[in-house]
Parts: C-alpha cells; sequence; structure tokens
C-alpha cells in the first residue's frame, strides 16, 4: 500500500474533516450564532442575531422570526454563498431554523407571526425601552444602547414579517417605534 492511500492509524474510515470555527464556538444548535461568527461578508446580520439570542428566553418564537430574517438577508447578502465561510454557515443557520420551527410554532401565543411580532414589540418596549428611560439611575446608559439596538432590529423583522402576510405595521407600531428613534438620536 503506497502512502498516499494509506489511513492513519491503517483505519479504513474516512479522515475526519478539520473544525471549522463555528463547531469551536459551542454546539452547532445552540450557541454558534453570535456574532463572532458570522462570516466577514454578512457582518450585516451579526445584530439580528445578537437580537434573536438576547430576546430568546423571553419569546423563542420571536427569536425564530429574528434568525429567518437574518437567513433570508444573508442569502440577499450573497446569493450564491461564495463568501469564506458563508455556505456553511447558511447550512448551519438553516438546520437550526428547521429544528427550531415547530416547537416555536406551538409555543406562540398569538394566532399569526405578525400579531407575535408586534405583541412582543409593544412588550420589549414597555418593559426595556420604558423601564431604562425612566430609570434614576444614568449608569443604565449601556443597558439602554443595547436595548434601542434590540428594539431596531425587532422593528426590522416587524416589518418584514408584516410584508410577507401583506400586512401593514399599524399606527401604535409605528408611533413607538419613531419614539425610540428619536431617543436613540438624542442620546446617542
Amino acid at each position: 500500500m503506497s502512502s498516499s492511500t494509506s489511513r492513519v492509524g491503517g483505519s479504513d474510515q474516512p479522515p475526519t474533516r478539520p473544525l471549522m470555527r463555528t463547531q469551536t464556538a459551542g454546539n452547532i444548535g445552540e450557541t454558534a450564532f453570535d456574532s463572532e461568527i458570522v462570516p466577514s461578508s454578512l457582518v450585516e446580520i451579526a445584530p439580528i442575531l445578537r437580537a434573536a439570542n438576547e430576546v430568546e428566553k423571553h419569546n423563542p418564537r420571536v427569536a425564530y422570526m429574528c434568525r429567518f430574517y437574518a437567513f433570508e438577508k444573508a442569502h440577499r447578502l450573497d446569493p450564491t454563498s461564495s463568501g469564506r465561510g458563508v455556505r456553511q454557515f447558511k447550512i448551519a443557520l438553516l438546520q437550526r431554523l428547521e429544528k427550531e420551527n415547530d416547537p416555536t410554532l406551538k409555543g406562540r401565543v398569538e394566532k399569526s407571526d405578525a400579531r407575535e411580532m408586534r405583541s412582543f414589540y409593544l412588550h420589549y418596549y414597555k418593559k426595556y425601552i420604558q423601564a431604562l428611560e425612566n430609570a434614576a439611575d444614568k449608569a443604565d446608559r449601556a443597558q439602554l444602547t443595547k436595548a434601542y439596538q434590540i428594539d431596531n432590529v425587532l422593528f426590522e423583522v416587524l416589518k418584514a414579517v408584516n410584508w410577507t402576510q401583506y400586512m401593514e405595521v399599524d399606527r401604535e407600531i409605528l408611533d413607538t417605534h419613531n419614539k425610540v428613534a428619536e431617543k436613540r438620536g438624542s442620546k446617542l
């Protein structure tokens, strides 16, 4: 047997593939989608995935919708998956979406994804934005900045979900988002 056809240890098993960065970041199905491992050509989706990770414990369906939106945006940014690591990243994200769709759908509180997003967006605004803005302690500025960023992502996802379900974003949501945008602009 020549050295080019022999396997390490004499095994007939194919050699294992080298670890990818996504595989070293943790369990692919659980934590691989934070901003550190997003391929550089998809850097625009990192805030969406960060927001998904932040809201997941409060509403897994909203986190799922954020990740789905991130996947769609990744596909628009690199439709042929030609960027370095993009194909592997998109496959891993798609596998996670397939795994999470049914369980999160069953846990949905509202009757549609658009209503679920609307309800959670208003909940997030009241619980985080208003509460942090009303806090007397200005040390929460970093938390408020983070909440503004998440709010912005949630609004972007809400618009996309409404668009896919042929619904307009209602006036209350637009007014709420405009308030946040004004405050975000004046406080940053």
